[in-house]
């Protein structure tokens, strides 16, 4: 069974990297993560429910509000006047009773229409609008850190599936040597310049060749796979994917990208403590209503009427609550400084820790460069060698493996320069502040 799938894996990679497939780049896999992230729906979810917030609390402080009310009270008691025991629902005098009080206590009827008009509410839509406007502008702000946190995410993901393929192709570069060695040292045993053993120790090496081969195209279908449900795509279809050559992006300006967040945090901090104060300046409300009060129920009709007037609230001593609420808040500012300090420094450090790193990577490369030149150069001239029976395939194999290794060095190397650029890159980012 174990045979059956490796070798259905094998066919699917083959196809993969030889047959008419679609081809898919970097940028399709960031746009496809970027637009069916749920954090960044949520973000802009919040906007609009900001939005509909700022226009709830412009209705609030600035226009009126019309409201019906009414109640209905009754007083029962029961009676022993007269010599009678009697339940009366709602009496309005008597003597001899059970129940509350007459003097301190008598049915009403109320009912009608109150319309209220806040007439100071503009200076606290102001200040809502300017918190809700900075709100707005934090979930802007945590769009573009997502996107960019995707970015490098995918893009790391992406680097892995680009290893897989690049070890699939040397497998088969290896693949096409061992089978021109092997048809070269048959025609030689053939001849009896070789041992059946060389033959056999080829077929050995090319066997482990392609279980080398299968095991790549199965990390690649897997890598794959995980690529495609981090950026929400369905189709699982055998797609091959564009190499990419990342270089550090240097930016022009000292600003980060990353700072923005915390500019928001301290203008939101600000301005909550605005809100909190704005409970100490007076609210003053007009209001009328109209309608029916009445004690008696006869001549209900008459007992219509209206009044108007002001209400005026006004705090003045708190038990000094205004004054911690100020201290918490300069503790918060100074907790947001901090943090942003020590952002920046870390910041600082990795970009320098980065940029050293791939500096000794390019040195390394060099090197690797220089040691598969000097192995090409010593197969070419044991492959000749061969050819004449003049070398043991053994020490064909050694330099191969030797080869082999260095090749899968130099991948490795080149993995992890791309995945170094890439957080590089992350770390060094620019955004305009205008843009949120």
């Amino acid at each position: 069974m174990s045979r059956i799938f490796f070798l259905l894996c094998a066919i699917w990679c083959a196809s993969l990297l030889y047959g008419q497939e679609v081809i898919h780049s970097l940028p399709y896999y960031i746009e496809a993560a970027q637009t069916n992230s749920p954090l960044i729906q949520d973000c802009l979810n919040q906007k609009e429910i900001q939005k509909q917030e700022l226009m709830r609390l412009k209705a609030l402080y600035t226009r009126s509000i019309l409201e019906l009310n009414g109640d209905y009270l009754f007083v029962p008691i029961i009676s022993k006047s007269k010599g009678k025991t009697t339940f009366e629902w709602n009496a309005k005098d008597d003597t001899d009773y059970y129940g509350y009080d007459l003097g301190e206590s008598s049915g009403h009827l109320q009912a009608g229409i109150t319309w209220t008009q806040p007439l100071l509410g503009s200076s606290s839509y102001k200040v809502a609008k300017e918190r809700t406007g900075i709100e707005m502008n934090i979930m802007d702000n945590n769009i573009h850190l997502e996107k960019h946190q995707l970015e490098r995410t995918v893009t790391e993901q992406y680097i892995l599936c680009l290893l897989d393929k690049k070890q699939i192709e040397l497998a088969d570069s290896i693949g096409n040597i061992l089978t021109q060695q092997e048809n070269i040292v048959r025609k030689l045993v053939e001849s009896g310049l070789a041992k059946q053993s060389d033959l056999h120790l080829l077929q050995i090496e090319q066997n482990a060749n392609r279980d080398q081969r299968t095991t790549s195209c199965q990390s690649y279908r897997t890598h794959l796979i995980d690529l495609n449900i981090l950026c929400g795509i369905k189709d699982t279809t055998c797609v091959s994917l564009e190499n990419i050559n990342l270089s550090p992006r240097f930016i022009n300006s000292p600003g980060s990208g990353f700072l923005k967040q915390y500019q928001l945090d301290s203008l939101n901090t600000i301005m909550s403590l605005r809100s909190f104060n704005l409970q100490y300046k007076p609210q003053l409300n007009l209001f009328v209503d109209g309608g029916l009060r009445t004690g008696e129920y006869t001549a209900i009709q008459r007992h219509f009427g209206m009044s108007a007037g002001v209400t005026l609230s006004w705090i003045l001593f708190d038990g000094k609550q205004k004054r911690m609420k100020e201290r918490q808040t300069r503790a918060q500012l100074n907790s947001i400084e901090t943090y942003k300090t020590n952002f920046q420094l870390q910041q600082e450090l990795r970009k320098q820790q980065y940029l050293t790193e791939l500096k000794t990577y390019e040195e390394r490369n060099i090197l690797l460069l220089k040691r598969l030149s000097e192995y090409t150069r010593i197969l070419s001239d044991y492959k000749k060698e061969m050819q004449a029976g003049q070398l043991s395939v053994i020490d064909y194999i050694l330099i191969l493996r030797d080869k082999i290794q260095a090749e899968q060095d130099r991948m490795l190397l080149q993995t992890n320069r791309q995945l170094l650029t890439a957080a590089f890159n992350y770390w060094n980012w620019e955004i305009n502040y205008w843009e949120i």
